[in-house]
């Protein structure tokens, strides 16, 4: 990446993480996401450190909201980061926010269409179709009806 001190740092945390050493590579995270203030000269896709270390406090640390306060922060710093945004979906997932998780996704692979990370993400999240009549909301009652129907008529089974 760069010459900052910061990158050095972070690729040893998750190096510890891919390794089954969690608590290690988030005391690691948190020394690369510290340097990334005290040093100067970190460059702004330094952003990528600020989001793995609040990805890392979330699961790791157990500290959800300050965890994903981090990685939106590095999603306004680092914006055409595809990373910033698969590990702030990953984070919302574990929050179960579904929806925003998938807006996330969304977000990234706008910038990064062919990123396999976020393209596992999106597969693994799924994606409803639209409702029958698009103009009424989604649980109206006509709308979930008739896509029972539609579910019905897909899959071959119509007879109930």
């Amino acid at each position: 990446m760069a010459d900052h001190p910061c990158f050095t740092t972070l690729d040893r945390a998750l190096g510890a993480y891919r390794a089954g050493r969690p608590k290690e590579a988030l005391a690691l995270a948190e020394a690369a996401w510290r340097m990334t203030e005290d040093i100067p000269g970190a460059p702004p896709h330094a952003a990528v450190v600020s989001a793995w270390y609040g990805y890392l406090v979330g699961t790791v640390g157990s500290r959800w909201r300050d965890g994903v306060e981090l990685c939106r922060s590095a999603t306004r710093i680092a914006f055409w980061e595809p990373r910033v945004y698969e590990l702030l979906a990953r984070l919302e997932i574990e929050g179960e926010m579904r929806h925003r998780a998938l807006a996330s996704v969304q977000r990234g692979l706008a910038l990064s269409p062919d990123d396999p990370e976020l393209l596992q993400l999106r597969r693994w999240l799924g994606l409803r179709r639209t409702p029958v009549i698009w103009f009424l909301d989604r649980s109206h009652p006509i709308n979930r009806w008739l896509g029972r129907l539609r579910h019905r008529a897909s899959n071959g089974d119509l007879s109930s």
